[in-house]
């Protein structure tokens, strides 16, 4: 089990974020990664340059690619290479500038020690490499967003492969390897996953949701894989990292928090990965955040990125120390997290799921605690599993608190699930946003349709909302009796 540190109040609250402007003006950073001392590459896309920084002297290094065009990935090897993807099909220097098809692509190999760089052509034409990475013989895997293929380069035989994917214009994106030496990669614009065989060169393809509501992914980019074989998703078409599990077929969608509607109005999860603690992490392009989800606890830190209100982040990597790397791609800065500084404010709530019918009323109680001052005032809100914003309404009370000092509270969540909701499950996030972090706890929700039977539940429903507040107010009662266990991740 995952535990955050316990802190004392006389400990001073820690920056977890902290960016560093790129040297070259309008850069565009994009993908990143993190070799085995602790160095931070990443590409800038607008300036045609490989950086680097080293987090030791905080010291940048740039080197001028001979060639020009977006680069969005990169990966450090243990034989002192750094490899990139590049497409020169790129229609505007500003971020998020059009893709032109029928460009130049190519894997780009650069020499730490002497600065050089090597060019290896794709050969499909409009191929478009976008994420690549590495397998345990050190071959170089990526994908082709436009050309539909994976492809494969062999650093010793220098033999570059590719491979089709079966369905047609499905956009693949990130890629990564599992435990028995099989490429899972996002299909975005197929709204799939896919898995190839490197021993067999065979391809198979998951459908990502269906026509239910609360199922629907609408584009599937980053992917990370955890400790039990479950596929993590983002959908950057959302709001929402996606848990997936291959054997099962089954699908769980957990909300992120809902930007301000006049920045954006979802946040557009982009990138993932799992660290050392088994932490889901991910990169909130819209939201402008970096986050991480406990599966066994259901608890969910989002950290703001100072830059904003819309800094563009995309990309993620994982440091030795695991801190967590970002680029932004507006903001012209990477960032870090401090990924094992202590989180003050917890969420809990005694129902972890329930089932409701289309209109139906909950009364959930929630308590909030504050391990310490973190000065300012929090804001307790809802967030929820879909693209309807209109599927579910309330309030919570008290919804804003003050952030002095030790103290728990406890409030009321009373949520309404709309008549039109889709039957389906869903996944409530019940939590609070502050200035520096947002923490979620969430409830799982199954949606069924109202029968009559089910209207005469509807009249308990309240009653057992006050109840629920009691046996809460008794835990917490309980728990201040016993002494608090110190658990460092």
């Amino acid at each position: 089990m995952i535990c955050l540190p316990i802190v004392s109040a006389q400990q001073v609250l820690s920056t977890y974020v902290d960016e560093f402007p790129v040297p070259t003006v309008d850069s565009a950073p994009l993908a990143l990664t993190v070799d085995a001392v602790g160095r931070v590459w990443f590409t800038e896309s607008n300036a045609s340059k490989l950086a680097v920084f080293d987090p030791v002297n905080q010291a940048f290094g740039e080197y001028r690619v001979p060639w020009v065009g977006d680069m969005w990935g990169v990966v450090a090897d243990d034989r002192g290479y750094v490899w990139f993807t590049q497409y020169s099909g790129k229609g505007s220097v500003n971020p998020g500038g059009t893709i032109l098809t029928g460009g130049t692509g190519r894997i780009v190999r650069f020499d730490i020690e002497t600065k050089n760089f090597m060019s290896i052509p794709v050969p499909t034409n409009g191929s478009f490499p976008m994420r690549l990475t590495l397998d345990t013989q050190g071959r170089i895997w990526f994908t082709e967003f436009l050309g539909n293929k994976i492809g494969t380069y062999d650093p010793l035989s220098k033999q570059l492969q590719e491979f089709s994917i079966p369905t047609n214009s499905s956009g693949a994106t990130d890629l990564i390897f599992d435990n028995n030496g099989n490429l899972w990669f996002s299909e975005s614009y197929a709204r799939q996953l896919g898995r190839f065989s490197s021993l067999n060169k065979s391809f198979t393809e998951y459908r990502l949701g269906a026509a239910t509501a609360s199922q629907i992914v609408s584009s599937p980019v980053g992917l990370a894989l955890d400790h039990y074989g479950n596929v993590w998703v983002a959908d950057h078409g959302g709001n929402w990292i996606v848990q997936f599990d291959p054997k099962t077929g089954a699908m769980v969608k957990f909300p992120t928090h809902f930007p301000p509607r006049e920045v954006y109005p979802i946040s557009l999860v982009n990138d993932l990965l799992v660290d050392h603690s088994g932490r889901i992490w991910f990169a909130e392009h819209g939201g402008n955040s970096v986050g991480y989800y406990m599966p066994r606890e259901r608890m969910m830190v989002e950290f703001p990125i100072p830059t904003g209100p819309l800094s563009t982040i995309l990309w993620l990597a994982l440091a030795p120390n695991g801190d967590v790397w970002f680029t932004e791609w507006s903001g012209n800065k990477i960032g870090v997290v401090h990924s094992n500084l202590p989180v003050p404010p917890s969420v809990f709530t005694p129902i972890s799921s329930l089932t409701l019918n289309e209109g139906q009323e909950v009364v959930i109680p929630v308590q909030v605690k504050i391990l310490h001052d973190m000065f300012g005032n929090g804001t307790l809100r809802y967030a929820w599993g879909s693209y309807n914003p209109r599927d579910i309404s309330g309030t919570i009370s008290p919804q804003y608190l003050t952030l002095t000092g030790s103290s728990e509270v406890s409030a009321e969540a009373r949520l309404t699930v709309s008549a039109t909701t889709e039957p389906g499950n869903y996944t409530m996030a019940l939590g609070i946003e502050t200035g520096s972090v947002n923490v979620w706890t969430m409830v799982s929700v199954k949606v069924v349709r109202a029968n009559a039977t089910n209207r005469v539940l509807l009249q308990e429903v309240a009653g057992l909302g006050v109840g629920l507040v009691l046996i809460l107010s008794i835990y917490v009662l309980l728990r201040r009796k016993r002494p608090d266990r110190i658990h460092r991740p």
